[in-house]
This record gives structure tokens, C-alpha cells and sequence, in this order.
């Protein structure tokens, strides 16, 4: 029985082990509209609003959505053909979140070889009342949303061709492990339908 036990905490713990690698995806929602230009090159450069020119978060951002911009074959140039431009916010939430507890409680009978005693989850009569009680938190959780905005610059003025939004929620306080999701999932079929939101679920990487 002892080696059998072993056996079985040795089971839960790999199984264990197993679910906290595995990384819960972002799910979100995407809406995109585009006029794309289908056999333009994908050559581009960034361009900054004038309160993102001196800020030095919004390079960083740039760093990131680089490489999600080459994984869908854009490419930086020196005489691009379009203009991208990006505005990402992450804001903070509060909200009071209430969860259900159960109730621990002492039962006791009298048997034949004496008084006995244990504890039950829930009461063990059905006029003791609920088997949980309401313990009410106060949780933090987040707002991501990411607009991007491509411009041709092969006609004068530059013309809009792509404009796309991607938001979603969620515990994740750190901006730079949300923003190459978000960006993954507006570039993943891009350009995309037009006029259409939809539900998007983008995999995270295991820690």
C-alpha cells in the first residue's frame, strides 16, 4: 500500500509539473481593414507621431514588432514603399472578483470502540447550509490594445492601405510579453478581411 501511495504522489506531480508548463494562450479579438496593394513589395520603415519621437518605450516597442513584421515578410529599407505606424497601450484595471470557499467542518460520532472525530468538507446535514461561503478579493488585470497603421508611400500624399486593431485582457503585467502577441495576431493572415472583427487565440511560449 505505501509503495502504491508513492506511486500515485509520484503521478500527480508529473502531472503537475506538465500543466505549469504548459503557457495559457492570449485571446483576444482582431479587426482589420485594408485596401493592400497585392504585388507591392513589403519594404517599410517606422514613422513616429510627434509625441512618440522621443520616447524611448516606444523604440522598444519598435524592436519588438521588427521581428513580427519579418515573420510576415516585411522587410526595413532605406527607400521603403510604405510608412508604418503603431500606438500600444497597456491599462491598468481593478476589479472586486468574489470566489466560493468550501466550508471545512468538524463532524463526531460515538462508535463501538469509543468517541471518534474527523472533519468534512461542507456541512454533513443539509440544514447545516451552504458547503461554501463568499470570500471577496480585490484582483488587478490589464487592457492591451495595439492599432497599426500602414501607409503607401509610392503615391503623393501617401495613401492608407492597411489600418488594424488588436485588443484583449488578461494578469499579464508585463507590456513587452503582450505586444509580439498582439502584433502576431493582427500579422498572421495578413492583410486580412476587411471590415471583420474576429476572435483570435495566439499560443504562448512555456516558460
Amino acid at each position: 500500500m505505501f509503495a502504491f501511495r508513492r506511486c500515485l504522489l509520484l503521478v500527480l506531480l508529473v502531472a503537475l509539473s506538465a500543466l505549469a508548463g504548459c503557457a495559457t494562450p492570449l485571446r483576444g479579438e482582431v479587426t482589420t481593414f485594408n485596401d493592400w496593394p497585392a504585388s507591392a513589395p513589403r519594404t517599410y520603415r517606422f514613422v513616429r507621431t510627434d509625441a512618440q519621437r522621443n520616447s524611448l518605450e516606444h523604440a522598444q516597442w519598435e524592436q519588438l514588432l521588427r521581428f513580427e513584421l519579418a515573420r510576415a515578410g516585411f522587410q526595413p529599407a532605406s527607400d521603403p514603399r510604405f510608412a508604418v505606424s503603431f500606438d500600444y497601450r497597456m491599462d491598468r484595471k481593478m476589479s472586486r472578483v468574489v470566489d466560493y470557499q468550501p466550508i471545512v467542518q468538524p463532524y463526531f460520532w460515538w462508535g463501538s470502540f469509543g468517541p471518534h472525530a474527523g472533519f468534512s468538507v461542507g456541512g454533513p446535514f443539509p440544514w447545516w447550509g451552504s458547503a461554501y461561503y463568499p470570500v471577496a478579493t480585490d484582483r488587478v488585470w490589464y487592457d492591451y490594445r495595439l492599432h497599426l497603421q500602414i501607409d503607401d508611400l509610392s503615391v503623393k500624399p501617401p495613401r492608407r492601405v492597411y489600418e488594424g486593431t488588436a485588443v484583449s485582457d488578461g494578469y499579464i503585467p508585463q507590456p513587452e510579453q503582450v505586444l509580439p502577441l498582439l502584433a502576431r495576431a493582427l500579422l498572421a493572415d495578413f492583410p486580412g478581411p476587411s471590415g471583420v472583427t474576429r476572435r483570435v487565440e495566439v499560443p504562448r511560449e512555456p516558460k
